[in-house]
């Protein structure tokens, strides 16, 4: 069975997270999560945040995860067992569009590299609303693809291929810039929005990350490059890994937003 656009595995998730383990702590900072709270986290893939978020909670508190994946939710449980978070983590087979969940049954929720990947994220960040609290905290960290640079002497060639990375890709490439408007028009209070710039320093790296190979192959197939250019972009990418100077990067935004109507309703509307 083919996979759907964007699809990642596990192994390419643990990669990301290393990149990204100072944006995870710092939207887990921004769900204000006390001792006890049930907090859920959308697109859990498998499991890397909530294991980490049950850290916070304590024994006493909850974290839920879900995702559309049936695999990634398998492979979530047995991360939850193996660190005996079993009792305090609990995996879901969801789509975020429709959460399985009553209206205000978490203290908080978060979502991270989820939204580039859906066609409809407004729904999703709504259903994040609904079962939130009121005065709880929603957080998604989500890519602006169109933020990607690779440092080239084929310029030109490089931003036909980063286009390409974004929309070939994904269905939502440009999700973390448009973040902030759809928390406006949430009416979330309180609003919070943060920036991070990755920067990559390997050429094999940037390769697995931006699914580079199989990018080139499109871009060839559909002459956005001749095989003359790709062989030169190639070239310039291979040069740079040998002289330890490769450089790529990518952004994350960051926002967070109190849902109105309890401890802190902020600048609702």
């Amino acid at each position: 069975m083919s996979q759907p656009k964007g699809y990642v595995d596990a192994e390419y998730l643990q990669v990301a997270a290393t990149l990204t383990e100072h944006v995870k702590r710092r939207s887990y900072a921004l769900m204000g999560i006390r001792p006890g709270d049930r907090v859920l986290d959308v697109g859990c893939g498998p499991g890397i945040d909530t294991l980490a978020l049950a850290q916070l909670v304590g024994d006493s508190g909850q974290v839920v995860g879900v995702d559309c994946d049936r695999a990634m939710i398998a492979q979530a449980d047995r991360a939850a067992l193996d660190a005996n978070a079993g009792r305090c983590v609990k995996h879901v087979h969801s789509d975020a569009c429709a959460l399985p969940f009553e209206s205000g049954e978490f203290d908080s929720c978060r979502s991270e590299r989820l939204f580039e990947h859906l066609c409809h994220p407004e729904q999703a960040l709504s259903e994040m609303v609904r079962v939130t609290k009121s005065g709880g905290s929603v957080v998604v960290v989500d890519s602006d693809w169109g933020s990607g640079s690779i440092d080239s002497p084929h310029t030109d060639i490089e931003r036909r291929i980063v286009r390409l990375i974004a929309e070939r890709r994904l269905n939502n490439p440009y999700s973390g810039r448009r973040l902030y408007r759809l928390f406006r028009q949430r009416g979330l209070g309180d609003l919070v929005v943060e920036g991070f710039c990755l920067p990559v320093l390997s050429h094999p790296l940037f390769r697995r990350l931006a699914q580079l190979d199989q990018t080139e192959e499109d871009a060839l197939s559909a002459g956005i490059v001749s095989p003359e250019e790709l062989t030169a972009w190639r070239a310039g990418l291979e040069q740079a890994e040998a002289e330890r100077g490769f450089f790529a990067s990518c952004n994350l935004i960051l926002v967070a937003g109190t849902v109105p109507g309890g401890r802190s309703e902020g600048e609702a509307g």
